[in-house]
C-alpha cells in the first residue's frame, strides 16, 4: 500500500531537526554556508543536502512567517524517471521515488526535467542525489528520520488515505484562523508522495501553485521511449547470442 508524508506548515517551528536528522541517518556530510539575507539555511539543495526548512516572510502587522519543510516529493508519475535514458530511476512499493546510483550516468536530464526543481548532481561520483523517503527506513517500518524526529508533530508519516483524511480534517479545524487554508499535493501532478496542509495559497509557502511538467520534458519522453526499446532488445539479443555462443563452446569441448 502506498504511504504518503504529512507536512503541516501551521505546526512547525523551524527548528531545523528534519534537516539535521536527514543528514545523521544518511550520513552526509555538513556543507558550508555563507548568509543569502535570509535566516534559511542552507537556502538550496545539493548532492549533500536534501532536506531544507524554507522560511517564507510575509510583510504585515504583524510580519507573517510561514516555515516549510521541503524535499522530494515523491510524485506518482514522476517526470525525472520518464527521462532518465538508463532507467535509473524508479517507484518503490511504497510509493517512494528512488535512485539507483550504479545504474545514473549523470547525464542532468532528471534535473531540468522535475517540476519543483529537486534534484542535483554532484558527490564524489557527480551523479543524482536526492530525499528517498529513508526508503531503507519505512521498507522495515520504521518512520522517516525527519518524521520520527519531529518535536511538534509537522512531520509524520502513513497509508496515504488516512494521511490525506487526516490533512482534510486538519484544514477545517484551523480554518477560522486561516480562511485561506488548504490540502496540497493531493490533486496537484495526479498526486504527490507529500501531502502538505498550508495556511495560506501555495506561492506564499514555497510551493508552486499550479506545478506543471514542461513540455520539452514530454518531447524527451517521446524521443526516449523507442531508444529505451531499443537498447531492452539490443541487451537480450547480446545475452541470448552470448549464451548460445558459450552453449556451443561448452558442446564442443564435450566432443573432443
Amino acid at each position: 500500500m502506498a504511504k504518503v508524508k504529512l507536512i503541516d506548515v501551521t505546526k512547525c517551528c523551524a527548528c531545523k531537526g528534519c534537516q539535521t536528522a536527514c543528514k545523521n541517518w544518511n550520513q552526509l556530510p555538513a556543507q558550508e554556508t555563507t548568509f543569502v539575507g535570509s535566516m534559511e539555511n542552507p537556502s538550496d539543495f545539493d548532492a549533500n543536502t536534501w532536506c531544507r526548512v524554507m522560511f517564507n516572510e510575509h510583510d504585515g502587522d504583524p510580519v507573517k512567517w510561514y516555515f516549510s519543510k521541503f524535499c522530494c516529493l515523491h510524485c506518482s508519475d514522476p517526470a525525472c524517471a520518464s527521462v532518465c535514458p538508463v532507467d535509473a530511476i524508479g517507484k518503490s512499493s511504497l510509493g517512494s521515488v528512488n535512485v539507483d546510483q550504479e545504474t545514473c550516468i549523470a547525464c542532468g536530464l532528471c534535473v531540468s526535467a522535475c517540476p519543483f526543481n529537486v534534484p542535483r548532481l554532484g558527490g564524489t561520483d557527480g551523479k543524482m542525489y536526492k530525499c528517498t523517503q529513508c526508503f531503507d527506513r519505512t521498507g522495515n517500518q520504521l518512520n522517516p528520520a525527519c518524521a520520527k524526529t519531529c518535536p511538534t508533530g509537522t512531520v509524520s508519516f502513513g497509508d496515504k488515505d488516512a494521511k490525506i483524511s487526516e490533512a482534510n480534517d486538519r484544514v477545517a479545524a484551523i480554518s477560522d484562523k486561516h480562511p485561506n487554508a488548504q490540502v496540497y499535493g493531493v490533486e496537484e501532478l495526479g498526486g504527490l508522495g507529500t501531502i502538505y496542509v498550508l495556511p495560506d495559497a501555495p506561492d506564499k509557502c514555497g510551493l508552486p501553485a499550479d506545478p506543471q511538467v514542461s513540455l520539452s520534458t514530454y518531447f524527451m519522453y517521446a524521443a526516449l521511449a523507442p531508444i529505451k526499446t531499443l537498447a531492452a532488445v539490443g541487451l537480450t539479443v547480446g545475452f541470448m547470442h552470448k549464451f548460445l555462443e558459450n552453449k556451443a563452446a561448452a558442446q564442443k569441448e564435450n566432443i573432443e
